[in-house]
């Protein structure tokens, strides 16, 4: 639940209790629109969307008894189309589409092979001639190419399974492929394939159990040669890649074990090795943890989405990948809450998918215990130096009455810092962990704390029980005054809660005895910096 604290709210009183509410915001520069549970199984895998001729939207979910399909064309509203129950129960299902069709595959105690609908009449219809079961699936569409990973043949041996959704002469040989019968060209015998991306005929392979990356050339199936590879520790299994549009930087997730980061990679022109850049590693729970699992990217014109089980969905700019210090978080939303403020518990838990190529912005999540999640980005614009929108305290202080609370500012990546006074009365931020779970809290959403009166600002108390006024300097620097505490009057009271400022674009805009405003927030390093404003509120 969240509150927007309304403007005027404080004009006339004399004394006010601020009430607590539970803290249950999930997000930074993202919203939830809407949450679907309940689907046969209630435990949930993979998710996929796709799109019809009319424009259409929908999401493909899979739960451990089904597959299941939701008109998303309004992304606040999904509309249940068809559950598709296979006779298995299975933790591991896996999408992918072509023009009017999708793709499922599973994996585990299952072995439904090659699931086709028609998306058009939602029929289903199935290939088990093939393989039975297998763990991961893409389709270049540029190419019509359906890659599958993760199946074995009948002697038990790995192997990458390369179909035709079209009509291919490869050597001589003609594969007459269509979406609604995928044909085999070739069965690849190689070591396990966990995941792999495909562009222009050139496979990014993440081969899980050597703990390497390969690239492979797929542009003749019948005859595939490595160009790259990139090898990481023994033991650290990387899991799933995405190509930056460079052509040439490459992001992969290591899902075990615990802690490890995002990995820049790029291919070098003349070498057959990948080259390390840099690596990503934004846990949510820090500073009381820091060991989250990222599970699967995704990139979107310049945006990275990244599914990261209990971290929920994380977005970076990957605008310009030259090097790790160009690439930064700016936006998440959380799916799964359970563990926030505790660290990260052992096993499997949260986001395991993202989907962010519908046409309307509309994003799609599976969380492994919480379902279908359909989100949009909600990134602000800078006010500059106008005063903009904001929550206006009139002629009151807003007073803390625990030391071990105060006001919350958002940093550009979304970090959370409490302002907080030493018994000197020097004025610091300390990081925390931004959603704990049953915490209480108020928040403000887009806009600005304002104070209207230059005597009046936030009072703070430290750990001795002293109080101390923050205000703001001629010069724009920002101090603070000891008060006496019975004396702040009128007054908002704080009990026991935070008052959180979610739009890292947004703070606290105090008078100072000049009667110039100044917006005060916070950096990534937790610096607290000042912008004087061209008038006041």
């Amino acid at each position: 639940m969240k509150s927007k604290v309304r403007k005027n709210w404080f004009a006339g009183l004399a004394a006010f209790i601020l009430i607590p509410i539970i803290g249950m915001g999930q997000g930074f520069n993202m919203k939830k629109m809407a949450n679907v549970t309940n689907m046969p199984g209630n435990e949930y895998s993979a998710v996929f969307g796709f799109t019809n001729a009319s424009n259409q939207e929908f999401a493909i979910i899979g739960s451990t008894q089904a597959i299941n399909i939701y008109n998303v064309s309004n992304c606040s509203n999904p509309v249940q189309v068809l559950v598709h129950q296979d006779g298995h129960t299975t933790s591991w299902r896996e999408f992918s589409s072509y023009q009017n069709y999708v793709y499922s595959i599973c994996d585990g105690p299952c072995s439904s092979g090659l699931k086709i609908i028609n998306m058009d009449n939602l029929t289903v219809t199935s290939q088990t001639n093939i393989f039975t079961k297998a763990h991961t699936i893409f389709i270049e569409q540029s190419q019509g190419r359906m890659y599958i990973m993760g199946s074995k043949n009948a002697n038990g041996q790995d192997r990458l399974l390369i179909y035709t959704l079209d009509t291919e002469t490869i050597n001589g040989t003609t594969y007459n492929g269509t979406p609604a019968n995928p044909v085999l060209i070739t069965s690849f015998m190689t070591t396990y394939i966990h995941d792999m991306y495909v562009r222009d005929n050139i496979g990014y392979a993440s081969h899980i159990y050597e703990y390497r990356t390969r690239v492979w050339d797929l542009t003749n199936p019948l005859n595939i040669t490595q160009l790259n590879d990139y090898y990481y520790d023994v033991g650290k299994n990387n899991h799933s890649s995405w190509l930056h549009a460079d052509d040439s930087t490459l992001f992969e997730t290591v899902e075990v074990p615990r802690n490890e980061p995002v990995t820049m990679l790029r291919r070098v022109t003349g070498s057959s090795s990948l080259q390390y850049v840099g690596s990503l590693k934004e846990p949510l729970e820090f500073p009381v943890g820091s060991n989250n699992r990222a599970h699967n990217p995704h990139i979107r014109d310049s945006l990275m989405y990244i599914s990261y089980y209990e971290d929920g969905v994380q977005i970076f700019n990957v605008s310009n990948p030259a090097s790790q210090s160009t690439v930064k978080r700016v936006a998440y939303y959380d799916t799964y809450t359970q563990n926030n403020g505790t660290g990260y518990p052992s096993g499997f838990f949260g986001c395991w998918g993202v989907y962010p190529f519908l046409p309307s912005g509309c994003i799609l999540a599976s969380d492994i215990d919480n379902g279908l999640f359909t989100l949009m980005l909600d990134m602000p614009v800078s006010d500059g130096v106008n005063p903009g929108k904001t929550t206006l305290v009139k002629d009151a202080d807003v007073l803390f009455s625990s030391s071990a609370k105060g006001i919350v500012l958002r940093s550009p990546k979304g970090y959370c810092f409490r302002l907080k006074v030493g018994t000197t009365g020097t004025l610091s931020a300390e990081r925390i962990v931004c959603h704990v779970y049953n915490a209480t809290s108020v928040k403000i959403e887009k806009n600005d704390l304002a104070f209207n009166s230059n005597s009046k600002g936030v009072v703070l108390k430290d750990t001795g029980g002293a109080c101390w006024k923050m205000r703001i300097g001629l010069s724009g620097s920002p101090f603070t005054q000891s008060v006496t505490c019975a004396s702040v009057t009128p007054r908002m009271e704080a009990v026991n809660h935070d008052l959180v400022i979610e739009t890292y674009t947004k703070g606290i805009i105090l008078k100072n005895d000049n009667g110039i405003c100044y917006r005060l927030n916070i950096n990534d390093a937790g610096q607290i910096q000042t912008t004087q404003l061209n008038s006041c509120p």
